[in-house]
């Protein structure tokens, strides 16, 4: 574990128990697994369910795994009650089930959150923060997908990540590394822990010119 990382994202930090990081190897091997296996099919299903409702719904997905002895996936269940039954259980749990073991995850139930990478990527940009440029990943310009309609920059998923008032459980620290660990492109632990700071400082996301020009207004 890079408790680099996990530091930037609590409040304080402990020597980490055995169980933490037994926690964070069972959910990096978990998010490896469905990378490399899965996540070519993933992107395609999320991105055919949100073509067919007409918009971006969610860009990541709770899941739970439940993992048995020598690391055989048991079962798997949608971790949101509002999308249970909907386009995305099918949609979403098809490539999953192709991960039939986790070699080295101990027996029990992990929740994890299936992502959409590309879709993630563009909500969680701060333009606010540099000069304003738009870089459109492949998959938008492939689909011709109006981005500013589908993906507002506003939305942060999970939005608890974001929001400074909350403090992170170790679980969900947890989370962030691990998917920052496998999913680099992302930058997701220093953007999570950038917006905290800044939304503790009240410099809100909606703010499009040079942050620092706020300090004037306010004189």
């Amino acid at each position: 574990m890079d408790e680099r990382v996990f530091a930037r994202l609590r409040d304080f930090v402990e020597p980490a128990h055995p169980g933490v990081v037994r926690l964070y190897d069972d959910l990096l091997d978990i998010y490896r697994r469905i990378r490399e296996v899965a996540q070519k099919d993933i992107d395609a299903a999320f991105h055919n369910v949100s073509r067919q409702i007409g918009y971006v719904v969610t860009a990541t997905i709770p899941v739970t795994f439940e993992i048995a002895e020598q690391g055989a996936v048991k079962s798997l269940l949608i971790g949101a009650e509002h999308l249970k039954g909907t386009l995305f259980e099918k949609a979403i749990l098809d490539p999953l089930r192709r991960i039939d073991r986790v070699p080295k995850a101990s027996p029990g139930n992990y929740k994890v959150y299936v992502i959409w990478s590309d879709a993630l990527k563009v909500k969680l940009r701060k333009d606010w923060i540099e000069p304003a440029h738009f870089v459109i990943p492949s998959i938008f310009d492939r689909y011709r997908v109006d981005v500013a309609r589908w993906v507002p920059p506003e939305v942060h998923e999970p939005a608890h990540w974001f929001d400074p008032g909350l403090m992170l459980s170790v679980e969900d620290a947890l989370l962030i590394s691990v998917v920052d660990e496998v999913y680099p492109e992302l930058r997701l632990a220093e953007r999570v822990a950038m917006t905290r700071e800044a939304l503790r400082r009240k410099v809100f996301p909606e703010v499009m010119e040079p942050a620092h020009f706020r300090k004037l207004l306010e004189k």
